[in-house]
């Protein structure tokens, strides 16, 4: 049995200009532009709190968008845009799995609450 991951994660766009990056975070910005995978939704959640993430990410206004997909179904998506206390999760396919269709996380575990949560509407 095949152990692939459960979902994934690119940038999805560019909201304002790129801030000056460390050559870290640059790094990092380089690899969000490809297709990022993860095995849970805690994986997820835990790298969106890292320090590296938010470091990338921290700013006063948000410059970037993200996208999470399901690995299986690249048209199952919710955006991730970055907030200065942690993430916001947008559907925009308008299906209420957040009230609003918007949820934010300021922790990890909020976090990984709102993914599973939207991982588990879509199966």
């Amino acid at each position: 049995m095949e152990d692939n991951p459960l979902i994934t994660m690119t940038r999805s766009r560019l909201v304002d200009e790129i801030p000056p990056l460390t050559q870290k975070s640059n790094a990092l910005f380089e690899t969000l532009c490809t297709l990022c995978s993860f095995h849970t939704c805690a994986d997820l959640a835990s790298f969106l709190f890292t320090d590296m993430f938010r470091e990338l990410v921290d700013f006063e206004e948000t410059w970037i968008v993200f996208e999470i997909g399901l690995y299986h179904d690249h048209t199952k998506t919710i955006e991730v845009i970055p907030t200065t206390e942690g993430v916001k999760f947008a559907d925009t396919s308008m299906k209420n799995i957040f009230p609003n269709n918007i949820i934010e996380a300021k922790s990890e575990i909020d976090c990984e609450n709102a993914l599973q949560s939207w991982f588990d509407s879509q199966q």
